[in-house]
């Protein structure tokens, strides 16, 4: 999982954090303390400071006790659930005969399979009322003699005649039962946006979890523990959980499938250390976690995608050594993380794709020797990463997309001799580049698009020949490159714009030179050059020789 200096690394800063972090409470860490020592350092603040951590959720007192109504080892569900004035429905469903008491006096038996709903009226519950307004119930569902519960599904509507999409009054719910291998709560068109709390006691048979708390917006304790243990599928489980702040440890051992896990977890501040050594897909992670300024040192050794992992983590400052080596896809890995000013040195020699990987990493200044041997997609790797000034010497031989390789890097001054030979999209590769001077001999023999390529280079005096043969858009290719007086392209046969350039007589003769024979007389703009009124007729007729149309 990267290499020795690298978590090292990682844990000299994560320390510096936790001491900061120690210190703006209000207690003091000498010089030589110990990091074994901050363990009671972190407990003096609890003691001195008496302040409630603000990422932990507090159960609001007013509510109906139900944590004494189950215990691990029983097959039970226990909800607690808001009546508002009007139009309360709730629907459930279970696999085993099962029992369900309402908790207004009714108890209905049902059949396994059947679906269970009932509605409420607010006058019945009196004295439950709390400071939000609604009134409570507690729900009970149990098997009934000698039957097990193998699945609970909140996820089912009701039947009401005219009754579409609405969100159900659950806010805390506790269950408990080893057989159960299925349980379904977010992810339908019944939501659950009051649900703050859930609990599920003792061992269970779930092994899928996709989309377990989706969209469960108000979302903020959870307890899992080893309910978890044989769990496979945890993508989107806690997708759209926006006021989620905090995830504490579960047993993720048996975890293969991470897509979108916190996916849109807005809120998401911390999370525990989560065993993800069977991981394959990692895909969108933690996609849009706003609030998540570090994550632990995930075991990725087993995955395989890691596209869009941290894309839009805008306060993430500090990523792990995560072991990467057999990932193909970091696509988006790092997109719009724009508070990140470096990253570890990932092993990527098998990566395929590294399309926008640091695109918009706006504070990031340098990055590692990365592996990228077998890469083929470079599409914006690192795309308006404005504080970037230089890269190292990246191995490019099997690339052929370079569209806006460098595009709005605006701190770039070189780049070294990159192998571009199979490279087919030059598109933008440099556009607003405004502090590169020049370029290395790339090899552009197969390129076929180099539309912009140079936008916005403003500051790029040279270009060393580049042989063009099959090229086929060239537009704005040297747009706003106001400095450039060297920009000959070999074999090029359509048309190309050469206008407000810096380019002298000689330079505008050894571009004619360099012309292949153009099709259907294209035409080569030289406008606004303070060399083009220098040119001689005999200068123009290498040009018009070759099949070109000379503007300007």
């Amino acid at each position: 999982m990267g290499t020795i200096a690298d978590k090292l690394t990682y844990l000299g800063q994560t320390k510096a954090e936790i001491r900061d972090a120690i210190i703006a409470k209000g207690v003091t860490i000498p010089e030589k303390t110990t990091f074994r020592e901050y363990a009671g350092k972190i407990r003096e603040i609890s003691a001195d400071g008496g302040e409630e951590n603000p990422a932990e959720w507090r159960r609001p007192d007013e509510w109906l006790r139900i944590d004494d109504r189950v215990e691990a080892g029983e097959q039970k569900f226990v909800g607690l659930h808001a009546i508002f004035e009007d139009s309360n429905f709730i629907t459930l469903s279970a696999t085993g005969d099962y029992t369900v008491d309402w908790g207004d006096g009714k108890i209905e038996n049902f059949a396994s399979g059947d679906l269970a709903y009932h509605s409420y009226s607010y006058e019945q519950f009196e004295k439950t009322e709390g400071s939000l307004g609604y009134r409570q119930t507690i729900v009970t569902v149990t098997p009934q003699k000698e039957k097990e519960l193998t699945t609970i599904s909140l996820r089912e509507q009701h039947p009401h005649e005219g009754l579409n999409s609405y969100s159900t009054g659950w806010l805390d719910i506790r269950v408990s039962g080893e057989s159960i291998s299925e349980f379904i709560i977010g992810g339908g068109t019944v939501s659950h946006k009051y649900l703050e709390s859930f609990s599920f006691v003792g061992d269970s048979s779930i092994t899928d979890y996709t989309a377990f708390f989706s969209e469960c917006t108000a979302l903020q304790s959870v307890s899992l523990a080893d309910s978890t243990a044989k769990g496979e599928n945890f993508s989107l489980m806690f997708y759209g959980c926006s006021t989620l702040k905090t995830v504490p440890e579960f047993n993720t051992a048996s975890g293969i499938d991470f897509n979108t896990m916190f996916g849109h977890c807005s809120s998401l501040e911390t999370i525990a250390i989560l065993n993800t050594s069977r991981g394959i897909d990692f895909s969108n992670m933690f996609l849009n976690c706003l609030s998540l300024k570090r994550i632990p040192l995930l075991n990725t050794s087993s995955g395989r995608t890691f596209f869009k992992m941290f894309i839009s983590c805008v306060a993430l400052k500090v990523v792990p050594p995560l072991d990467t080596r057999r990932g193909t896809d970091f696509g988006y890995m790092f997109l719009s993380c724009v508070a990140l000013k470096d990253v570890p040195l990932l092993e990527t020699s098998s990566g395929i794709d590294f399309t926008y990987m640091f695109g918009s990493c706006y504070q990031l200044e340098t990055i590692p020797l990365l592996d990228t041997s077998s890469g083929e997609n470079f599409y914006a790797m690192f795309g308006s990463c404005m504080l970037l000034k230089s890269i190292p010497q990246l191995n490019t031989s099997k690339g052929n997309n370079f569209f806006s390789m460098f595009g709005g890097c605006s701190a770039l001054k070189t780049i070294p001799l990159l192998n571009t030979s199979n490279g087919s999209n030059f598109a933008n590769m440099f556009g607003g580049c405004q502090s590169l001077r020049n370029i290395p001999a790339l090899d552009t023999s197969n390129g076929v698009d180099f539309n912009g390529m140079f936008y916005g280079c403003t500051a790029l005096e040279s270009i060393p020949v580049l042989k063009v043969p099959k090229g086929n858009g060239f537009n704005g290719m040297f747009n706003n490159c106001y400095s450039l007086s060297k920009a000959s392209l070999a074999e090029i046969s359509k048309p190309i714009d050469y206008s407000s350039c810096k380019l002298s007589r000689n330079a505008l003769a050894d571009i004619f030179k360099h012309l292949g024979t153009g099709e259907n007389h294209p035409t080569i703009t030289i406008s606004y050059n303070w060399g083009t009124s220098l040119l001689s007729a005999e200068d123009r007729d290498i040009a018009r020789k070759k099949g070109w149309d000379i503007v300007g």
